[in-house]
C-alpha cells in the first residue's frame, strides 16, 4: 500500500467547460429530426401541439418563478424548452390546446418547480404532465 492519501469529495469528479445550458441546447438540436418527422407524419397539428407545449411551459416557468416563488427567472437555461418538446412528443397531436396547457402547468409547476427546479425534480416533468393528462383525460389521451 502506498503512502498517498485518498481524497474524498462531492461529485462531479470530472470537470469540463460544458454547462447545463449548453447540454440543454444540444438536446434541443438532437430532437429536431424527430420534430420534423412528427410534422411529416402528423401534419400541422404536431407543429401546433409542440408550439403550444413549448410556449406554455416557458410561460409557466417565468410566471411561477417571478411572481409565486420570487426567485431568479431561468427560462433561458433550456430546461423548460425541453420539457415542452418532450411533453408534446408524448401527447396525441390532436389533443385540445387547453389540455396541453394544463399538462404544461402540471409539468412545470408541480413536477419541476415544486421540487426546486432543474436538477432537483424526482421525476421527469414532461412525463408527470403526460401521466396527469392520461389519468385526467383517458379517452382523449388514447384516441389518435
Amino acid at each position: 500500500m502506498s503512502n498517498q492519501s485518498i481524497i474524498v469529495s462531492a461529485s462531479p469528479h470530472v470537470h469540463s467547460d460544458r454547462t447545463s445550458k449548453k447540454l440543454m441546447y444540444d438536446v434541443v438540436i438532437a430532437l429536431i429530426p424527430a420534430f420534423l418527422i412528427s410534422i411529416y407524419v402528423f401534419g400541422i397539428s404536431a407543429l401546433i401541439a409542440t408550439t403550444v407545449a413549448i410556449a406554455s411551459c416557458m410561460l409557466f416557468e417565468y410566471l411561477i418563478q417571478k411572481y409565486l416563488l420570487k426567485t431568479d427567472v431561468t427560462i433561458t437555461d433550456g430546461s423548460a424548452l425541453i420539457t415542452g418538446i418532450l411533453l408534446a412528443f408524448n401527447l396525441p397531436a390532436t389533443l385540445p390546446i387547453w389540455m396541453i396547457i394544463v399538462g404544461s402547468l402540471v409539468a412545470i409547476g408541480v413536477a419541476k418547480l415544486s421540487f426546486g427546479g432543474l436538477g432537483f425534480n424526482i421525476f421527469n416533468p414532461a412525463l408527470v404532465g403526460r401521466v396527469f393528462l392520461l389519468v385526467s383525460f383517458p379517452v382523449q389521451m388514447t384516441m389518435w
